[in-house]
Order: C-alpha cells, then sequence, then structure tokens
C-alpha cells in the first residue's frame, strides 16, 4: 500500500483563500491609520492650539512561541499529537511578528491585535501506519475591540475589553514511513471568535511598569475555546518610548467538520511601544 505526495485541501471558503494570500495587507493599513490619526492630531492642535485628547500607541513585537497540541485534518484517521518544547525554539522554531495599536480617550478606547506565528513540528505520526511526520503551521490572527477604564489613579489602571478575532490557520502535514510511505496534507480553514479580556498596567518606579492581558473567546461561535494571556515587565526609555519583555501563553480548540486544531503557542514576546 503506497500513496506517493497524496494531497488533501479543505479551504472552507473563497474568503479564507483571498484572506491567507493577503494576509500581510492589514499592517499596512494598520500603519497608515495610525500615521494619519497622528498627523490629522498634529493638524487640529496646530489649528486651535488645543491637545486632541487622544493617547495613541503602537507596539511592534516579535514573539518566539513553543506549540504542542493535537492537530488532525484526514478523515479516518487519528489526530497527530504535536509536542515542541520552549527549550525546543532556538533549535527549530520560526519567529513571529505582531503589532498592537491603542487609542485611548478618557475612559473609552479602542484597540487592534495584528499576529502572524509560524512553526514547524515533529508530530507522533500513529504508527504502524506512519512512523515520521512534521507540522507546519501558519496562524494569522486580526483582532479589535473597545475598552473601558475601570480603574486608574495615576499609577495604576485597569480596563475591560470586549471584540472579535478573526483567524487564518494554514496547516501543511508531512507523513512518512511505515504502511504507507509517504502523504502530504494541507488544509487552510478561516473563522471568527468573540472575546472578552482585561488589561491592566502598574508602575513600580518612575522607569519600570508591569503590564498583561487576559483575554478568553470563541464560546463555541467559532473556537470551542480561545485563551490569550500576557505578562510582562517594562522600562521607559523616554516620556514617547518604552520597551517590554514577557511571555505569552495562548490556547486554541477549534473542531469543525474534518479540521482539528487544538493547540497551545507560548514563548517570549519582546518588542515597542511608540506613543503619539
Amino acid at each position: 500500500m503506497q500513496a506517493q505526495g497524496l494531497k488533501t485541501s479543505n479551504t472552507g471558503s473563497v474568503l479564507g483563500q483571498w484572506f491567507h494570500s493577503c494576509r500581510f495587507l492589514p499592517f499596512a493599513a494598520v500603519a497608515l491609520a495610525v500615521c494619519a490619526m497622528n498627523a490629522q492630531a498634529g493638524q487640529t492642535q496646530a489649528n486651535d492650539g488645543s491637545d486632541s485628547g487622544w493617547s495613541i500607541a503602537v507596539s511592534p513585537y516579535l514573539w518566539a512561541a513553543g506549540v504542542n497540541g493535537k492537530t488532525g485534518t484526514l478523515p479516518g484517521l487519528p489526530a497527530a499529537d504535536v509536542d515542541q518544547s520552549f527549550g525546543d525554539i532556538l533549535d527549530d522554531l520560526k519567529f513571529a511578528g505582531m503589532l498592537i495599536a491603542t487609542a485611548q480617550k478618557g475612559r473609552f478606547g479602542f484597540g487592534g491585535d495584528l499576529q502572524y506565528v509560524k512553526t514547524s513540528a515533529g508530530v507522533d505520526a500513529a504508527p504502524p501506519i506512519f512512523d515520521d511526520g512534521k507540522l507546519t503551521s501558519e496562524t494569522f490572527s486580526l483582532s479589535g475591540w473597545g475598552q473601558y477604564s475601570v480603574f486608574d489613579d495615576g499609577r495604576s489602571n485597569l480596563k475591560l475589553a470586549a471584540g472579535a478575532r478573526l483567524w487564518s490557520v494554514d496547516t501543511e502535514l508531512k507523513l512518512s514511513g511505515g504502511l504507507v510511505s509517504r502523504v502530504k496534507i494541507d488544509h487552510d480553514e478561516t473563522w471568527v471568535d468573540p472575546m472578552l479580556g482585561v488589561i491592566g498596567k502598574t508602575d513600580v518606579s518612575p522607569k519600570f511598569f508591569l503590564q498583561g492581558w487576559g483575554f478568553v473567546g470563541g464560546f463555541g461561535v467559532g473556537s470551542d475555546t480561545m485563551i490569550d494571556l500576557f505578562g510582562g515587565v517594562g522600562y521607559r526609555l523616554s516620556d514617547k518610548t518604552s520597551t517590554t519583555i514577557g511571555y505569552r501563553w495562548l490556547k486554541l480548540d477549534y473542531d469543525h467538520d474534518d479540521f482539528l486544531y487544538d493547540v497551545r503557542q507560548q514563548g517570549i514576546a519582546a518588542g515597542m511601544t511608540f506613543r503619539f
């Protein structure tokens, strides 16, 4: 029994194909939007001599994320186990990028998160059918939320947030050896998760601060479960610029038709924040 170069695909929708091929376009759109907002704010201040009241922050990040969990795209076969620990990052993991932008005026504000993660890991290939396996996963997400400050004493603040996250996941599973010598399975899936969260920050000195967030979502509308947690420490380089390093943990459990994506991605996230 032998299947050479067998490939299956279930893209789900034309939207999923288009969105995957254009996944980097929103980065440019957000950058242009932030520049336009900043320019408009500067023009308004120049015209009337007053501050617009908006506080805008843009934070590009890099995320070194390990991955473990289960994924499956081939009917009739068990889901493949994925296990790449954080200690394997320097050897195997592909770096990922993310960009967060927020705008706040008084107690009300909004934010957005663009995230792209590419991981590659060995999998438990369910012998004796297959002996070896490798999973390459590309995950793109676009989040948007409104936020409301429930506490702010000048030193610490806490915000409640509600919004949605659009996911586009492309997985490539390569299986070899065993009874079937070579199989390649591609799958592209797109869905939307509603989400709720909290965002907090507190100063520990004039220069150092702690910050973090926690989001939960899915609720069976898209994913069964989506949890996104981050905690880190920051350092102010100036009134307008700061650096942050911390740890981000993401759990995503999505099961639809023949597509299973039940994984956890975790690792160090670090970047810069620019305020306007």
